[in-house]
């Protein structure tokens, strides 16, 4: 096991390690600590897997960058470090300020509890997650995981959406929609254990607790996906699958999110007591609608508002 991957080379250690190093030079100076997340923070990251075997980053690198202050001005800095670094290293960089006094007061959320128990402070403050509320771990609410799948839904709407355009895809566009799809299926199998109270940070963990669940819709074909995107995460050989059929995978794991995501809503029921709780409702009625080409909400005002509230 690498430092940022189960089955990653020290080569592509290193060059996260070197990626690492010059968002910090650059973000570091404006902020207390950064804090990896996704897969690399958890050591559970894609390395990409090339022809010739060699290997290079493919998640995006999303951090969280603590700050004493935060304004207009913080935000502005950080948005143009993110297009510089982006363009700079060929990979998305996601920079997300969260202040340091209101790290006691953070929302129990799946971001926040995976960021206080399973992810690497790479410069700054090394026990500043300390601060974060003690999140049980046997209580992250049922509504994380609607808000999860709509982020996942967006995923298969901007495959639908591309697919309607006759222009062919590029090789890039097809490995991002490839990965797209996967994520859904990670993410129902996640959803899955998080309603059955098996969730876990680590997919280590969550690969063997999702075979043991006994009964829940369409279990088969839930746990099939959820192991072989997995798979995919551990060893990230897209050439392997060129005989992939998109728009049939599509069809089929749209048609698999649209049968789970209602029955996975009805044990989530509404808290809706925020402006940011109730617009989600809102999305989360609308999605499947838009999926369906049965829309009632503008698909932009979707985009634009999913965007802010997810």
């Amino acid at each position: 096991m690498s430092k940022y991957t189960i089955k990653g080379s020290s080569a592509l250690d290193n060059k996260i390690d070197s990626d690492l190093q010059r968002i910090a030079e650059m973000a570091a100076p404006f902020c207390l600590a950064g804090v990896l997340l996704g897969g690399y923070g958890r050591g559970e990251g894609t390395p990409f897997i090339h022809p010739n075997g060699s290997q290079s980053p493919f998640n995006d690198y999303d951090l969280i960058v603590v700050v004493d202050t935060l304004d207009h001005t913080v935000r502005q800095n950080f948005q143009s470090t993110e297009i510089q670094l982006s363009q700079e290293l060929g990979l998305p960089v996601d920079l997300y300020p969260y202040l340091l006094s209101e790290l006691p007061s953070r929302e129990f959320s799946m971001l926040n509890y995976e960021m206080k128990y399973g992810h690497k402070v790479v410069w700054g403050d090394k026990d500043i997650l300390a601060t974060l509320p003690n999140y049980p771990h046997d209580a992250l609410p049922l509504s994380e995981g609607s808000r999860l799948l709509m982020n996942r839904g967006k995923l298969l709407l901007d495959i639908q959406q591309r697919l309607a355009n006759p222009k062919p895809l590029n090789d890039a566009e097809r490995i991002r929609f490839i990965k797209f799809i996967f994520k859904v299926r990670l993410a129902l199998g996640d959803c899955a254990l998080l309603a059955a109270g098996q969730y876990d940070i680590a997919y280590a963990v969550k690969k063997k607790r999702i075979t043991d669940l006994i009964e829940f819709p369409d279990r088969d074909a839930v746990i099939a996906g959820y192991l072989a995107a997995i798979a995919l995460k551990e060893w990230g050989d897209y050439s392997a699958l060129e005989p992939f059929d998109l728009p049939a995978e599509l069809e089929a794991t749209r048609a698999l999110f649209l049968r789970f995501f209602p029955g996975y809503r009805t044990q989530a029921p509404s808290r809706a007591r925020t402006l940011p709780a109730w617009i989600r409702e809102r999305l989360y009625t609308a999605l499947p609608k838009l999926l369906q080409k049965r829309a009632t909400l503008p698909i932009g005002l979707f985009y634009r508002l999913q965007r802010r509230f997810s």
